[in-house]
């Protein structure tokens, strides 16, 4: 999520505690007894600060950090409710924090969080076994509607820009920490592409433990190419706009959180400053623009870690290259995260409006209305400082500051409801998420194109 989460706050309550070593020969973790729980919050409470404060407990003899609680959801003006990860040893400590208003609205939304995650894991697996029957020979062969690893995520990619070269380019932006090449796609209609067309930028996979935003990059990737001379409105839009897709700018964290901490949401790189046991920055929080001001976490073990310097992390750093030096005429950036279904726009680093707040509203309300039109979903829109809280160091201030006309951080699937997967959610969502989505990244298009005049 765009914070520790976006929606609701969860707490996780654990027996044991979960340990995060930064070697690679670790068990996976395990979250046992870790609880979630959503309460309403008083406004008038530090509520939020006092639990951000109590994230982490460090033993430096171990050279571990356990976690104790992650705020999976933070409220929202739209949205009152926190969702929090509690681990059993805090849980009443996590209490004893909250105001006698919050305890009177506090629910536990699940008994024991690695039950889910068992769940997922077993569905993963024959997935996984059903799949390695037989080597993929053609992009369509492909299934958008699981969740993949990323060298899977990679060859689809591959064999799509060698199947489909006339429309489809594989591009490599950057080189993760652990040494991965970080890979996307430029679409196009059939023929050379002038350079300088419009284009309309997608990236997923900021955050690891968010799967369904690489899955649904994944699914518009496919979608597009599939519809273009089919689909009147995405025909359009690709004629207008070239399509960059990065379907996950986070491969080590997104690997990491397949093999042994699903919950893991941070980089892998490695710490060289203090508590050199944590691993890792919070990649939405390690741009250079405004980098360290509103929102900042200096502490290497939070989930929020800014990094030790802005562009650290060598996914941001290479992102950050190919935005300014190969696209040369961004139009429309959107950066897909989970969960909370929101549209979040610029500023987040302050309150103030940008110049073209009201257009940015416009072309929000008009991809809101989309999504609702094409699954019946509803999705909320506004800043990030007016939807949530100031954060900085962000990819959307920096699009905003280059002078890029529509940003937006999407927050998909689910939303904050009693039944929320949170971020386990199943697999036979993707198609759906990712239909709406496209919608909504098309119906901004199209506004682009009348209000733009391209």
């Amino acid at each position: 999520m765009w914070s520790h989460t976006l929606v609701p706050i969860l707490i996780l309550v654990t027996t044991y505690g979960v340990n995060c070593h930064e070697n690679s020969g670790e068990k996976r973790a395990d979250y046992s007894g870790y609880t979630l729980h959503r309460f309403k919050v008083d406004t008038s409470s530090d509520t939020m600060e006092k639990l951000e404060g109590y994230d982490m407990q460090l033993d430096k003899t171990t050279q571990t950090a356990r976690l104790l609680i992650d705020i999976w959801a933070e409220p929202s003006k739209q949205n009152p409710y926190a969702d929090i990860l509690v681990a059993p040893e805090f849980l009443q400590k996590f209490k004893s924090l909250l105001t006698s208003a919050e305890l009177s609205t506090l629910k536990m939304l699940e008994g024991d969080i690695q039950s889910q995650i068992n769940a997922e894991r077993h569905a993963m697996i024959r997935n996984s076994v059903r799949r390695r029957k037989r080597a993929m020979k053609t992009w369509q062969e492909f299934d958008t509607n699981a969740y993949h690893s990323y060298n899977e995520m990679v060859e689809f990619m591959k064999l799509l820009s060698e199947q489909k070269s006339d429309m489809v380019e594989m591009v490599k932006v950057a080189t993760s920490s652990e040494g991965r090449s970080i890979y996307g796609v430029k679409i196009h209609p059939p023929g050379p592409s002038p350079p300088e067309k419009p284009s309309i930028i997608v990236d997923a996979g900021v955050h690891a433990r968010e799967w369904i935003a690489p899955a649904v990059g994944l699914f518009m990737i496919r979608k597009i190419v599939e519809e273009y001379g089919r689909n009147p409105q995405v025909t359009a839009n690709l004629q207008k706009f070239d399509w960059y897709i990065m379907p996950q700018v986070n491969p080590d964290g997104y690997e990491y959180s397949r093999t042994t901490d699903r919950l893991w949401r941070k980089t892998r790189s490695k710490n060289v400053t203090v508590n050199r046991w944590c691993v890792g920055a919070d990649a939405n929080r390690n741009w250079g623009y405004r980098w360290g001001e509103a929102g900042a976490n200096r502490t290497p073990c939070s989930n929020i870690y800014m990094g030790s310097h802005p562009y650290s992390e060598p996914e941001i750093r290479g992102l950050k290259e190919f935005f300014t030096w190969q696209i040369t005429n961004p139009m429309v950036y959107i950066s897909l995260h989970s969960y909370g279904q929101l549209l979040l726009s610029p500023w987040g680093y302050t309150n103030e409006r940008t110049e073209n707040y009201q257009d940015q509203q416009n072309a929000a309300k008009e991809a809101a209305q989309a999504i609702k039109n094409t699954t019946g979903v509803s999705y909320s829109y506004g800043t990030i400082s007016e939807m949530m809280y100031p954060a900085s160091g962000t990819s959307i201030d920096f699009m905003q500051h280059r002078g890029v006309p529509y940003i937006y951080g999407v927050e998909l699937r689910p939303t904050d409801n009693p039944n929320s997967f949170a971020f386990n959610l199943p697999p036979s969502y993707i198609r759906a998420t990712g239909d709406e989505m496209l919608a909504a990244l098309n119906a901004i298009g199209t506004h682009a194109v009348k209000v733009k005049r391209l």
